[in-house]
């Protein structure tokens, strides 16, 4: 049997279908918090817009002075394969993309064993 899997972008804030090409990721941090979105050009521009005020008068952290670690992505999104695959596998419903809620996570940890 054939398998295709097809990646379809949506703009995180309006939900609307995004071209590969007019995907923008944006990542940032607000009270040590790390957030990560995906928008299509003009809630971009809207985002850019919104921000700009505040970017004017802030000054860049360094990495050593923010104190957060930083983390593998790869080995992240390897996991999180595997986390919804496994999902599939036993008919548990889990988002396609984005965060994977922590009952999943725990049921996968229990089911596989697993703290990684």
């Amino acid at each position: 049997m054939a398998r295709r899997e097809v990646t379809q972008y949506f703009d995180d804030l309006d939900n609307s279908l995004l071209a590969d090409g007019d995907v923008n990721i944006i990542d940032f941090s607000i009270g040590g918090v790390d957030y990560t979105m995906e928008l299509g050009p003009e809630n971009k521009r809207k985002f850019d817009d919104a921000i700009a005020p505040f970017i004017a008068v802030a000054r860049r952290a360094t990495k050593r002075a923010s104190g957060r670690k930083s983390t593998a992505s790869s080995g992240n999104a390897a996991r999180n394969k595997r986390i919804r695959e496994w999902a599939h596998e036993n008919n548990i419903a889990v988002s396609e993309r984005g965060r994977i809620s922590a009952d999943v996570v725990e049921q996968f940890n229990k089911a596989t064993n697993s703290r990684a």
